[in-house]
């Protein structure tokens, strides 16, 4: 089948296999795809080269960064102990951790979720300009050094990796646990994610079956990052796992699913969930870091559940997504 990119008429594709061969060939894909109906596999199939230099293929088994999709684990976290009646959502930052400035004490847990603590961004572009580490002690300090707040809490809306950080630190705070340590129990564990981890350190060393992130010049991943809890990593299938048990309520309630999901501007920290009155329409959430790009997908009414997760990034997963999603219920795969 012919398209091309001139043409004002949608592409249609007679199966998943046909669509991606064509991304594929046109050098916009390199990545991993799983697509799961009704619990069974749909398709499943590897695109490309999991490392730049040796040029070592991809399979199913190499693990991805995910982005800022790494963020539905903090929230989930906390709303696990919130459950557990381990913390109250309408705490105060400054109730759990007490080496943070002033503004701590004016921003709740709530407003971490929905991103509206009045946190600045963090300053990513210094990190990579001069090649320092990204450790969480380095993030921590130049948070500690914001004196005054963006806006007041709860009065507008800001993306920032501030946020799921400080959650990351309650967690810590109130489990007693490492973050990493807490997800592997209560998270990996409970949602058999067997294949799910956190790296130590980018570019990586010893890692088992690392998808290392390259641009169209086959430089790599840019960030050099010392830091295990920034470095969660993934197959498809274990996300998979991860929005099976999540949407089963295996880990949380409907109640805590509906809060977290909640926003007050483009993101909750679960991404886009749509829900009409009690019923969920989709879970939407993409993700991107570096040169890695992510998306994940769960249409309850197909019970359908779309992975895609490249180590080359070309912006256009949400438009892989989308397609697989027509194809699918079109029901021309």
């Amino acid at each position: 089948m012919l398209c091309t990119v001139f043409s004002n008429i949608s592409c249609q594709y007679n199966s998943i296999d046909e669509y991606l061969e064509e991304q594929y060939i046109n050098g916009k894909l390199n990545g991993n795809v799983l697509v799961v109906k009704n619990n069974e596999v749909l398709y499943e199939n590897s695109f490309g080269i999991a490392h730049p230099q040796t040029k070592e293929k991809l399979t199913a088994a190499h693990r991805f960064n995910i982005g800022s999709i790494y963020k539905e684990f903090p929230g989930v976290a906390v709303m696990q102990l919130f459950e557990k009646g381990s913390l109250n959502l309408d705490n105060m930052v400054g109730d759990y951790l007490n080496d943070l400035p002033a503004w701590a004490s004016l921003i709740s847990i709530q407003q971490l979720f929905q991103y509206t603590s009045g946190l600045p961004k963090v300053p990513w572009e210094n990190y990579t300009e001069s090649n320092k580490p990204v450790t969480e002690e380095l993030i921590l300090n130049d948070l500690k050094r914001v004196e005054e707040l963006s806006f007041e809490p709860g009065s507008d809306y800001l993306y920032s990796n501030y946020n799921p950080l400080l959650l990351t630190l309650i967690v810590e705070k109130v489990s007693m646990l490492s973050f990493e340590d807490y997800v592997h129990q209560y998270i990996f564990k409970s949602a058999k994610m067997i294949d799910s981890y956190f790296a130590k350190r980018t570019p990586y060393e010893d890692e088992k079956l690392p998808a290392v992130a390259f641009d169209e010049n086959y430089n790599p991943y840019p960030f050099i990052i010392h830091e295990s809890k920034f470095l969660m990593s993934f197959t498809t299938k274990d996300l998979y796992q991860w929005l099976y048990h999540l949407h089963s309520y295996q880990l949380i309630s409907k109640e805590s699913l509906k809060f977290l999901s909640e926003r007050e501007g483009s993101q909750s920290p679960l991404g886009v969930l749509e829900w009409d009155d009690n019923m969920l329409e989709v879970h939407h959430h993409h993700g991107e870091s570096g040169n890695y790009e992510a998306v994940i997908r769960y249409y309850p009414e197909d019970d359908l559940y779309i992975v895609i997760l490249k180590n080359q990034k070309f912006f256009n997963v949400i438009d892989m997504a989308d397609e697989i999603h027509d194809i699918v219920t079109s029901n021309k795969n």
